[in-house]
Parts: C-alpha cells; structure tokens; sequence
C-alpha cells in the first residue's frame, strides 16, 4: 500500500510539472448526440489521462483529479448542475486470466431533450478542484511530496517544488441551430469562433484564448500555444498540432475526421509582490489547463 501512495504522489507531481506535453493527464469532456428515438438525447462522459476520448479513470495509480462542479450550461447562460462523479480508489478485483478489474465513475451522463428544450448552444463543462503539489525536505534531511499548499507543512527545512494546478474542460452541441455560446468566466477560457456542431475533416478551426478575462499571447513574458490531437490524429503516435496563440486568437485545420481536443496550458509564477501574492505563502507556482473537445465529421 505504502508504494502505491508513492507511486501516486509521483504521479500527480509529474501531472503538474510536465503540463502542457504530450506525457500530461488532461482533463476533457466528450459528448455523443443520439436523435434515433426522438426527441432525443445526448450522452455526457469525462476524460481523464492522455488518449482521447476515453483512456483512465478519475482516480488510479497514474494520476487523480477531483471534480469540483460539472454543468450543463444553456443557450440563455443558465447553469444546471450535473451529478458529480465519486471518486475513490477502488480495490482491484483478479479475474481468471491475471487481469485487474476496477471500477470507476467517469461522470457517465443522460441529457434528455424535451418538447419544451430551448433551441440554440449548450456547453457541458467540469472544473477540477485546484490541487498543491509540493515536494520538501523534512527535518531529517529526506525528499518527500504531498498534496499539501506549503503552509500546512510542518518542520519543512526548504522546498524542492510547490505548484497549484486546476483544469477546466468543455464541449458544445447545438439544439435546432448553433448560437455563440458566451464565457464561463474561468481563469483560463478557450471559446470557439467556429460552429463546433458542424465540424469537418479540412475544416479551419478558431479559438479565442483569454487568461484573466485578457488575450492570452505570445510576448517577451513567453510563449503560449493551443495544441490539438485526435484518436485519428497525432494521439496515436503521441504528437499533436500546435498553433501559436496571437492576441488572444489561435487557429488549426483538422486534417482527419474523429474525436478532437484542444488545448492551453499556463503556467505562471507566484510572487509577493504580483497578482498572485495571495498564494505566496501556499505555493511558488500556478499551472491553469483548458480543453474544448468536439467531434469532426468526414
């Protein structure tokens, strides 16, 4: 037991450090539309992990991720809340043949339409508690690391690391027509300008990027991008495409139809004297992830 933890810990450490490459867990939403029995319905399920659309659960050896809010949101702006996922580590039941079986809640979803559905743009979105990952010396010399902000560990005789990491994810489908859907309001916001309902292989999509309610960009502070892979594209073979984010936009072509993500991942300092001085006493780090996920069409 003492090894998984470790194991654990190692693993969500990595999560935050190594955001932004192709080795990071990642938060997304996928959604599937069925209108074979009217009026219809659309299916809402959580990703977590690396290969879209479906790859781990919430919680296991390779990482965790607690959801804090999961929403549906309509073409009116109106919020209403989605059953949250329980999430624990589940014990490992042996099958016959050496597998390991265990169960897990993915945040598995009805949305059911009605005669009375108001037409236009919903959004699906989940939000990831913001989670400290900190690594210290202790007053016997040894390297260790927790979940913990740096404030509420005791006899700690330096810091190797601390970072704060908080993920938000989001997918659209459109009822009758597309509507442009408005922003959530989240530190780190990816918003379509493109119809994601109606996607195809060769299409051009578009994306405004703001961090703060501000442009994102690439400046002399850094340089930020917006990635997109596929489970037809790149994902496969653990590469994805990138774009730079100018002024708040970025834009990719989708090369093959299939499940699609994109997104942003930033990283800024804590200071006592920046816009997060808040957080000086509790971490040296703060990394924001956004994904938008969406389907393309042939």
């Amino acid at each position: 037991m003492l090894r998984k933890l470790k194991t654990t810990g190692l693993a969500l450490a990595l999560t935050a450090f190594c955001a932004g490459t192709t080795y990071a867990h990642s938060l997304w939403v996928n959604i599937n539309e069925s209108f074979t029995h009217p009026p219809g319905h659309v299916i809402a399920i959580l990703g977590w992990g690396h290969a879209i659309p479906l790859d781990d659960l919430l919680s296991s050896e390779s990482g965790n991720i607690e959801i804090e809010k999961y929403s549906l949101i309509g073409p009116d702006n109106s919020i209403s809340p989605i059953p949250l996922p329980v999430i624990k580590h589940e014990a490992v039941t042996a099958s016959k043949t050496g597998m390991g079986i265990v169960q897990g809640d993915l945040g598995l979803r009805k949305i059911s339409m009605t005669d009375k559905t108001m037409p236009g743009t919903y959004q699906v979105a989940a939000e990831s508690k913001a989670t400290y990952f900190t690594g210290y010396v202790d007053a016997s010399g040894k390297h260790k690391m927790t979940t913990k902000p740096m404030d509420e560990i005791k006899g700690a005789k330096s810091f190797d690391f601390s970072t704060r990491y908080k993920a938000v994810a989001k997918s659209y489908f459109g009822i009758e027509k597309w509507t442009q859907p408005k922003p959530l309001g989240y530190d780190l916001e990816i918003m379509p300008d493109t119809d994601m309902s109606n996607v195809k292989a060769g299409d051009l999509v578009k994306f405004t990027v703001t961090l703060k309610g501000k442009p994102l960009t690439c400046d002399m502070q850094g340089m930020n991008y917006l990635h997109m892979t596929s489970n037809t594209f790149g994902g496969p073979d653990k590469y994805m495409l990138t774009a730079y984010i100018m002024g708040g936009k970025a834009q990719i072509r989708v090369p093959t139809p299939g499940a699609w993500t994109a997104s942003v991942t930033v990283k800024n300092v804590v200071t006592k004297n920046n816009e997060l001085k808040e957080l000086a006493q509790k971490c040296q780090s703060v990394y924001y992830g956004a994904t938008v996920s969406f389907t393309a069409r042939p």
